[in-house]
């Protein structure tokens, strides 16, 4: 049996040419760790969440509008609730609060005195309700790579009560 072997030489060729020029596609890129804490950050551009209300105002306007309706639904909530402190209280608390990728609203923590937490023992169940009221908003956007994402933010609240 005579074997030809100019076919299966360039065969040989080519396949060697091709494994040698495609060599890039099998390379890994390292991305530092800064670039990509860099590219994480929050920046101006990236979208706050926002409710439908807050539509078409500039984005430090719709930042406002967006804090301004959770802050009226949470002071709406409390002012029927009919709290009773037992003791003397002027001070400001945060609260910690997440909008996950869908839009969705949660108290992430409560950061207040223990005095607070004593004279008023239902305060973090009460904020808690007061948050899971809140319509659905849109989440933020992460806009270099158009991305939704989860943001927390802190939203200080001015607690006022006489026993």
């Amino acid at each position: 049996m005579h074997f030809n072997t100019k076919p299966f030489l360039f065969l040989l060729i080519s396949v060697s040419f091709l494994s040698l020029t495609s060599c890039h596609l099998f390379e890994s890129t390292i991305v530092p760790k800064s670039e990509i804490v860099a590219a994480s950050k929050w920046s101006d551009k990236d979208q706050y969440p926002k409710f439908g209300s807050c539509e078409g105002l500039e984005p430090e306007e719709e930042k406002e509008c967006f804090e301004s309706v959770i802050t009226s639904a949470i002071l709406d909530y409390i002012s029927e609730q009919g709290w009773i402190a037992s003791a003397n209280i002027d001070t400001e608390v945060n609260l910690n609060l997440l909008v996950d990728q869908d839009g969705m609203i949660s108290m992430s923590s409560l950061d207040a005195p223990d005095y607070v937490i004593e004279a008023i023992p239902n305060l973090e169940a009460t904020l808690y309700e007061a948050i899971n009221l809140i319509p659905q908003a849109e989440a933020g956007v992460k806009t270099n790579v158009g991305v939704l994402v989860t943001t927390s933010f802190t939203l200080p609240l001015r607690i006022f009560a006489q026993e």
